[in-house]
């Protein structure tokens, strides 16, 4: 009832508002009203200060994502006399060009187009422009182009924020980020249009913290029809794999269609050798153990959405993702002077999501997310310990969850460069989880869970922008949780502070806060076996953490950023191991901790050289504090600087044909996680591309860890009681093969880079 009144009051409080999109958008003609193709138009606030250009489409539509209340439009052409108008309000009407008299001589120009553009607390990159030179296949891979972002354990991760948070088209999802991660990987990535990155994401995305908004191609004039991709690789790693799909794209005045399949065969191989003093009852036992784990996956990945304009300022669109893994099978086998056993196991699971939205012309965005998710889970375990005493047993596993998110946000335009957002939303989950084993003397280790989780989320906030240098997002959410017994109310705020000496030089200062909740299985409680000596629990009594970070960005001509940051995080919580003092076994689980403190300083530089080289290095520098009072009878606190850095290099080795190689190189000085010290990691990648039939159709091979650095990932703790060394083999190094074709749909001519040197960026 309280959320259907407060929906109601948005709905009421919007229905009379007006508020369009802030962008000025006008057309270029000749004297016989024909479109002018290609012209240039340059945006200048009303003190002459350059904020923005942009090229005529073959319509002679010129648009920008910005509307000062005054401004001067410059057209420019070098068949047409240059033409200038000052002017207000968005639409910019129509410039009728005059020919020139004389005629001129080839010009080339030459020019370079901005790296990212600051859009308020946005930080905006033209993603097919940001990936051009880039050896890219798929939606995930053109993600991890973006500067200052990197790959950690799996995941995309910010430099100098915590926790990263992925949105599709600004739309809230009830997706996991793993899920939103593997509808990418099976994206082409000729689908993404632009991705803004912000360190602060307003309220409005229904995510806090750091967040990067993907948003698929829509709609330009000029541009329409059926465009489709079909796609296919083979990977090569101790087994073979691959993956292959298509795309097929309907872009009209109308309608934005969409429908997607991706067929992914995924082969996985892990294993680590671990030693230990492991000291039980003041009996200390020497342990040696190895381990060698397989899994195999197919996945099927299908996605259809369409999206309705029936005039510019409203939409509705509606789309459907699915994901079934039919028969996943993993096995582990250990071996050592504790245990030698044999894990098998198969997996069935199933993702169905689905959402609508509705935007209106008046600021009002509406909209409702379903995700269900299914997994079933059968283990058969059989160990012969020290003694020669074997223990055979199976175990099924359930986990049902149905996800529910709807949410409503509304924008007001109020005077003087004022501008109010506010909403709400609500997200119910119920998971259902169950864990049974066989054995009559395993029984008190069957678990059967109902977890009810309730959120109700309201937020209210404003942009003002005093002057062309100067900007300001703040806002606030309140927050009310509740899971079981668990109950809490929260507040959030965020801010965002922008400013802009000059198009060449801006100042971004952000503070955020988030908070992160453990996932549903760990929370069940459940105890799984992983080999005789080795065991994963759960923890029904985990606590969420809080995540507080401040950053302050500076970025100069439009491509290099330099950060510095702090991000304090009470109660982290993160999965270790722990040999226990009272029985001979080590367990994987999480407990929350006291803190983790994190400075961090960040520079994304990239550097070019002619046509033939286009590098960019990524240096990141930190100062970790991981601090637990109460960690069983094992307690830390440590700290330690690391030092990690990122060197991308493409290398265009012929123009025609299109050859280009992709040299990229990562690598990490000595880290620490809790009471874990790891050790320097490094890896190197290698791609060649050959690009053909008018850039429609593209093979690539490459080579991912060429001198197999993620090999031998040396972990080693001494705490206490705590003492033990592992060594992981991630067996990351692979070969591939990729082949892509591109076909339908209307191109635009391309032209040349806009010429900036003298516009101060």
């Amino acid at each position: 009832m309280k959320t259907s009144f407060l929906l109601g009051i948005l709905l009421a409080a919007g229905a009379g508002t007006d508020l369009s999109a802030q962008t000025v958008t006008g057309k270029v003609t000749d004297m016989a009203q024909k479109p002018v193709d290609a012209a240039t138009v340059i945006l200048q606030l009303a003190d002459s200060t350059f904020a923005d250009a942009a090229i005529t489409d073959t319509a002679g539509v010129f648009s920008f994502n910005a509307c000062p209340e005054h401004y001067r439009l410059i057209v420019q052409h070098m068949l047409y006399q240059t033409m200038e108008r000052e002017g207000s309000g968005e639409d910019a009407g129509t410039f009728t060009l005059t020919p020139k008299d004389n005629a001129l001589e080839e010009v080339v120009v030459k020019g370079e187009r901005p790296l990212v553009k600051v859009e308020g607390s946005r930080l905006t990159y033209d993603m097919p422009r940001l990936t051009a030179n880039r050896l890219v296949t798929n939606a995930y891979e053109a993600l991890l182009q973006l500067p200052g972002v990197m790959e950690k354990d799996g995941l995309p991760s910010l430099a100098g924020t915590g926790n990263l948070s992925i949105v599709l088209n600004g739309k809230p999802s009830s997706m996991t980020e793993e899920q939103l991660i593997s509808l990418l990987k099976s994206m082409p990535a000729s689908r993404v249009e632009r991705a803004e990155v912000m360190y602060s994401a307003p309220p409005q995305y229904h995510v806090r913290g750091a967040a990067i908004n993907l948003v698929l191609k829509g709609y330009k004039a000029g541009e329409g029809g059926l465009q489709g991709e079909v796609n296919g690789s083979y990977i090569q790693k101790d087994e073979g794999g691959g993956n292959g799909g298509a795309a097929l794209t309907w872009l009209s005045e109308k309608w934005d269609a969409d429908v997607m399949y991706n067929l992914t065969d995924e082969y996985f191989r892990q294993g680590f050798d671990f030693s230990a003093l492991h000291t039980v009852k003041d009996k200390t036992h020497d342990i040696r153990l190895s381990d060698n784990g397989e899994i195999r996956n197919l996945t099927h990945t299908f996605r259809a959405g369409a999206t309705y304009r029936p005039d510019e300022k409203n939409s509705i669109s509606l789309s459907y993702t699915g994901s079934i893994s039919p028969d996943r099978k993993s096995y582990m086998d250990a071996w050592g002077n504790v245990t030698d056993s044999h894990n098998d196991k198969r997996s069935d699971v199933r993702l169905h999501n689905a959402s609508l939205n509705y935007t209106s012309g008046f600021g009002l965005s509406a909209g409702a997310d379903y995700t269900y998710y299914r997994n079933k889970d059968s283990q058969n375990f059989s160990d012969t310990d020290a003694g020669g005493n074997t223990t055979a047993f199976r175990s099924d596993s359930r986990q049902r969850i149905d996800r529910w998110k709807v949410y409503a946000d509304q924008s007001h335009a109020l005077p003087e460069a004022w501008k109010l957002n506010y909403g709400v939303a609500f997200t119910y989950v119920n998971d259902r989880n169950s864990q049974l084993y066989d054995l009559p003397e395993m029984t008190g280790l069957n678990n059967e869970s109902r977890i009810d989780e309730y959120t109700y989320n309201l937020y209210a906030g404003f942009e003002k922008a005093f002057n062309p240098q100067w900007s300001l997002s703040v806002s606030a959410a309140v927050e009310y949780y509740r899971m079981t017994d668990y109950k809490k109310w929260a507040v959030y705020p965020n801010l965002s502070l922008n400013y802009m000496a000059s198009a060449s030089h801006v100042l971004q200062l952000s503070f955020s806060s988030d908070k992160t909740y453990p996932d549903y299985w760990t929370l069940s409680g459940t105890t799984s076996y992983l080999n005789g000596y080795q065991v994963s629990e759960g923890n029904a009594y985990l606590r969420p953490y809080a995540d507080y970070t401040a950053s302050l960005t500076y970025i100069m001509k439009s491509k290099y950023i330099f950060q510095a940051s702090y991000s304090y995080v009470p109660d982290y919580f993160m999965q270790m191991t722990y040999l226990d003092s009272d029985e001979l076994r080590a367990v994987y689980n999480f407990q929350n901790w006291d803190f983790i403190k994190l400075l961090t300083f960040t520079a994304v530089i990239p550097f070019k050289a002619g046509a033939w080289w286009d590098s960019r290095l990524t240096l990141n520098a930190q100062l970790k504090h991981d601090k637990a009072s109460h960690y069983y009878d094992a307690p830390f606190d440590n700290r330690r600087w690391a030092g990690i850095g990122q060197w991308t290099n493409t290398f265009t080795l012929s123009r025609h044909p299109d050859i280009r190689l992709e040299i990229s190189a990562f690598g990490q000085t000595g880290i620490i996680q809790g009471s874990y010290r790891s050790g320097a990691i490094g890896y190197v990648d290698a791609a060649l591309r050959y690009t053909f039939a008018g850039d429609k159709a593209m093979i690539q091979v490459k080579g991912t860890d060429l001198f197999n650095g993620l090999n031998h990932i040396d972990i080693r703790s001494r705490n206490g009681s705590q003492h033990f060394d592992m060594n992981v083999r991630s067996y990351a190094q692979s070969f591939s093969v990729a082949f892509s074709y591109k076909f339908g749909g209307y191109k635009k001519k391309a032209t040349k880079d806009i010429d900036t040197s003298r516009f101060g960026m």
